[in-house]
C-alpha cells in the first residue's frame, strides 16, 4: 500500500513542539562554566514536566471534587509516573561542581530551583514554606524558578488535601468540621479525629482507601525529589548554600502517614 506523506504536516511538528523556543538562547553561546548548558537543559526538562505534574494535580483534584475516584486514581498515576521520571533526570547533573557553574559565582539553592516545584507542593497542600519575598533571592531572581508568584496565590486555594476531605464527606465519612471548613491557607496539623475517620475508611477497603494509599505514594514521591534535589544543592554550593535538608522528609499529609500506625 503506497502511503502519502504530508510535508507540510512533517514541517510543521517541530513548530507544533516549540523547539526553536526551548532550544535556543540561553542554552547558545551562555557565558559560565562547562555545566551551565547541561544545569540549563536539565533545568527546563524538570521545569516542563513540573508543569504537566500540575496539569495532573488540577485533574486529580478536580476529580475529588466531583466525587470521581476512578479518575482521580488515574490523575494520582500519571502524577506518580511523572515524579519518577523527575527523580531520574536529577542524576544528569547531580555530578555538577560549583566551579563548572558560572565559575562558581551563581551557583547556590537559587540555581537549582525548577518552575513549578514550590507551586506544585502548595496545590497538594503545603503551607510551611516562607513567603516568596522571604530569603536571600529577590522574587523575580533565580530561586523563584518562575513560580513562586504562583506558589504564593496556590496557598490561598484549597488544596488536593482539602478536595480529599470532601471526596471522603461527600461519600458519607464523618469528616470533622472544623477541617472541612478550615482556613485554607493554614498548616495542615496532625488531627486525631481524621485519623480515626481514615481507619474507617483504610478497614472499609473501597476506593478511598486505593486514593488515600496512592496518596501517600505521591507524598513520599515528593520527598524522594526534595532530597536528591537537595543533595545536589549541598554538592554544588557546600557551606555557601543554607542547610537544605530542613524539610526535605516533612510529609504534605501528616495524617495519611500517623494512621499507618492505628491500622
Amino acid at each position: 500500500m503506497n502511503m502519502i506523506v504530508d510535508q507540510s504536516q512533517e514541517t510543521a511538528y517541530p513548530s507544533y513542539l516549540a523547539l526553536d523556543e526551548i532550544l535556543t538562547p540561553p542554552l547558545g553561546g551562555r557565558p559560565g562554566g562547562s555545566g551551565e548548558t547541561l544545569l540549563t537543559v536539565a533545568l527546563r526538562a524538570q521545569g516542563l514536566w513540573f508543569g504537566q505534574l500540575l496539569r495532573e494535580l488540577d485533574a486529580l483534584q478536580r476529580g475529588l471534587d466531583r466525587g470521581d475516584g476512578p479518575g482521580a486514581l488515574r490523575a494520582v498515576d500519571r502524577s506518580l509516573r511523572i515524579l519518577r521520571a523527575l527523580v531520574a533526570q536529577l542524576e544528569v547533573v547531580e555530578p555538577l561542581a560549583a566551579w563548572e557553574l558560572d565559575g562558581g559565582e551563581t551557583a547556590g539553592p537559587g540555581s537549582f530551583d525548577p518552575a513549578g516545584f514550590r507551586e506544585a507542593e502548595a496545590v497538594l497542600g503545603r503551607r510551611d514554606r516562607r513567603p516568596p519575598s522571604a530569603g536571600p533571592y529577590p522574587a523575580d531572581g533565580p530561586a523563584d524558578g518562575g513560580g513562586r508568584v504562583e506558589a504564593e496565590a496556590a496557598t490561598y486555594r484549597p488544596s488536593v488535601f482539602d478536595s480529599l476531605l470532601g471526596y471522603l464527606a461527600a461519600h458519607g465519612y464523618p469528616v470533622p468540621c472544623d477541617l472541612l471548613y478550615r482556613d485554607v491557607s493554614a498548616p495542615v496539623a496532625p488531627s486525631p479525629g481524621l485519623q480515626d475517620v481514615l481507619v474507617r475508611v483504610h478497614r472499609d477497603d473501597g476506593a478511598a482507601a486505593q486514593i488515600c494509599e496512592r496518596l501517600v505514594d505521591l507524598d513520599e514521591g515528593f520527598q524522594e525529589w526534595r532530597y536528591r534535589h537537595a543533595m545536589i544543592v549541598e554538592r554544588a554550593a557546600g557551606d555557601d548554600a543554607p542547610d537544605p535538608r530542613g524539610d526535605v522528609f516533612a510529609p504534605v499529609f501528616p495524617d495519611l502517614w500517623a494512621v499507618r500506625s492505628l491500622l
